[in-house]
């Protein structure tokens, strides 16, 4: 068994998809098919169900992919400290999210380290999750949180789902709503896919209602429509104190909403991490740790105001 067999498994696992996975890994597909077809015979076993049109990991494969990531995260993390060593070149940070904005304000860390190097990318959460257990990234900050028993995930924020309103708006003078009763508003929304959009729509979808989408679009669309009074939003509580919008911008609290967007921190667990991605998680647990501490005054400042 080669190491280079166990990397072409972990592709295919990946995607399910021979096609896809040969493109990836820029071979052929019967040449990618004929690898993964030995690794069965050697290990006497299939790793994979298979119809005419399609392959899917199953439960012998899904077994055997835990230890293959296991395995090849030694050998890159052994790889890694012995080069690191050599060439001081413990400066490199491979992270990803599922939301830039999440990163706001990381110019204050670049600026300090000006020797790290960063890899940083935006991904939909299960391509995080494969990732993170294949040992392609150091970090990861999503929401909603990515859990398996070898990661190790940190809650950075529990955040709250506001509405975000022009100060024009006529909604602008309330101090809280009920999305039951500003359905029919204009909403701003993001494009459907991204994780928030998700839970957004999950809001309403736990109340029975349909929202009156007037557009679909980018963060930075978005940001702009709300802050010419365009439409409304919903947005995270911390929004606020990252400065995503327009400081005349007021935030609404819904009152028929119970759930929370938490915002999480993850890493593989025994992976080697470099000084600059240690640095960077534990920049990143203050920096949040300063944004719940900004939350706590403002409600203890409103709850003052209202008595």
């Amino acid at each position: 068994m080669e190491l280079t067999q166990l990397r072409y498994f972990q592709v295919v696992a990946r995607y399910q998809h021979m096609t896809r996975a040969a493109a990836e890994l820029n071979i052929s597909q019967p040449a990618l098919s004929t690898v993964i077809a030995r690794l069965e015979q050697e290990l006497g076993i299939p790793l994979f169900d298979r119809n005419s049109r399609a392959i899917f990991l199953n439960q012998n494969g899904e077994a055997f992919l835990r230890r293959v990531n296991r395995i090849l995260i030694e050998v890159d993390d052994s790889k890694r400290e012995l080069q690191n060593m050599a060439q001081d070149s413990d400066m490199l940070i491979s992270l990803a999210v599922t939301s830039p904005q999440f990163l706001q304000g990381m110019d204050v860390f670049i600026r300090q380290h000006p020797d790290f190097k960063w890899q940083q990318r935006v991904e939909e959460i299960q391509n995080i999750r494969f990732m993170l257990l294949s040992g392609q990234i150091d970090l990861a900050v999503s929401s909603p949180g990515i859990y398996d028993e070898d990661l190790i995930s940190t809650l950075l924020l529990r955040d709250k789902f506001m509405i975000a309103v022009h100060p024009d708006h006529p909604l602008a003078n309330r101090k809280s709503v009920c999305l039951t009763e500003i359905a029919n508003e204009r909403f701003i929304m993001l494009q459907k896919g991204l994780p928030f959009r998700t839970q957004t729509d999950q809001l309403f979808a736990d109340l029975g209602i349909t929202p009156n989408y007037i557009m679909e679009c980018d963060h930075l669309l978005r940001r702009e429509l709300i802050n010419a009074n365009v439409g409304i939003g919903i947005a995270s509580s911390s929004a606020q104190f990252r400065h995503l919008y327009d400081p005349q911008v007021r935030f609404l609290e819904i009152e028929d909403v119970r759930r929370t967007r938490n915002v999480v921190l993850t890493c593989r667990k025994n992976k080697y991490m470099t000084r600059a991605a240690r640095e960077f998680a534990a920049y990143l647990q203050n920096k949040f740790q300063g944004y719940r501490k900004q939350s706590l005054q403002q409600f203890q400042t409103e709850e003052e105001a209202s008595l």
